[in-house]
């Protein structure tokens, strides 16, 4: 009991910082087995509404979403207590002045690599409650992975955040921390302490986070063999990103996300599909989508609110995929099967 009660108290900590909306995202259910490996099998080019028709009645209008994130409320992190029965860090953290906390999965052996994945948190919030929002590490290494969870920095106001955009999300106080060079160093200092598969290390953001990754994606392509970003966004010109490799993208996002618009915000950020579109592009995939519907990732939504958009026959095996849900939110309270079905879609090009 004390264990789910710290974990609402964390995703209630990232709720508010993020959205201030009060949706808390709970502990994860107990039936994650269950959920369906990403098949190719699952899904079907069948004749289907585009992925903005899923936007039609059920979407924040961009005229009133997309408030800029240094705007909400901001949670007193010092007073939310960490989880006394989460997993401890594996090994001794990376990063230096900067640790970040490193899981190793269940069976590792230096002798075998393993795949490599990061989680940068959204703005205002922690490694540490991301973490324990989306009860992260545990699923990573179940799922084979070696799982790192780094710190942005403090802006002047007390706020934790990815310096990720540089025109718009989330350096407000014109800080000139090099986060691009932060997370570098943890690739180059995991790999060299740890057995990792240098084809597949992965970042995965929310929100501020998201943005940092598609930064990532954007300037190291060659490093990164994908990311997925939760309720996050990219540079508003296509000409400030052009990757140098083709790269797995997979795009989550809430319809009804009031803090970074599924439709995006004019001058300010792209929305979900836009965002799709352009690496679809870049990676030189077929036009049309492949479609899995049915499927129920969010706790806070009746049904399955889920559509799965994915491209396929990408330039170097690479897939983008876009996962459209209907009437969620910013913070959604993510059900157990969605991160290993996230781990699957990884791992599946």
């Amino acid at each position: 009991m004390t264990c789910c009660l710290t974990r609402l108290a964390l995703g209630l900590a990232v709720a508010l910082s993020l959205s201030g909306c009060g949706d808390a995202p709970l502990a994860a259910d107990a039936d994650a087995g269950d959920a369906p490996p990403f098949d190719r099998s699952d899904l079907s080019d069948a004749a289907v509404s585009a992925p903005d028709a899923e936007v039609e009645d059920a979407s924040v209008s961009s005229d009133t979403a997309g408030a800029l994130p240094d705007t909400l409320p901001v949670v007193d992190l010092a007073e939310v207590s960490p989880d006394s029965d989460a997993t401890p860090p594996s090994t001794a953290p990376l990063g230096g002045d900067r640790p970040a906390a490193v899981y190793l999965p269940p069976g590792y052996e230096p002798a075998t690599p393993r795949p490599l994945i990061f989680l940068l948190h959204g703005f205002s919030a922690t490694g540490q409650l991301q973490d324990g929002y989306l009860g992260f590490h545990d699923a990573a290494t179940a799922a084979g992975f070696i799982a790192v969870v780094p710190e942005g920095t403090r802006n002047p106001a007390g706020v934790q955040f990815w310096n990720a955009d540089p025109a718009w999300c989330c350096n407000h106080f014109g800080s000139d921390v090099d986060d691009v060079a932060y997370l570098l160093s943890l690739v180059d200092e995991a790999k060299a302490r740890f057995a990792v598969e240098p084809d597949r290390v992965y970042l995965l953001g929310h929100s501020n986070g998201g943005f940092m990754s598609y930064r990532m994606a954007c300037e190291h392509a060659d490093v990164f063999a994908g990311i997925v970003s939760i309720a996050g966004s990219t540079v508003q010109d296509p000409a400030d990103c052009q990757p140098s490799a083709p790269l797995t993208v997979l795009q989550v996002h809430g319809t009804l996300d009031a803090v970074i618009a599924y439709l995006g915000v004019p001058s300010q950020y792209p929305g979900a599909r836009t965002v799709v579109d352009r690496w679809v592009a870049h990676d030189g995939c077929d036009p049309e989508p492949l479609v899995s519907r049915g499927h129920d990732y969010d706790g806070l939504v009746l049904g399955d609110e889920t559509t799965r958009y994915v491209w396929d026959g990408c330039d170097g095996g690479a897939l983008v995929g876009l996962w459209s849900m209907r009437g969620s939110g910013h913070v959604p309270i993510f059900r157990a099967a969605f991160l290993p079905a996230v781990f699957d879609f990884l791992r599946s090009h």
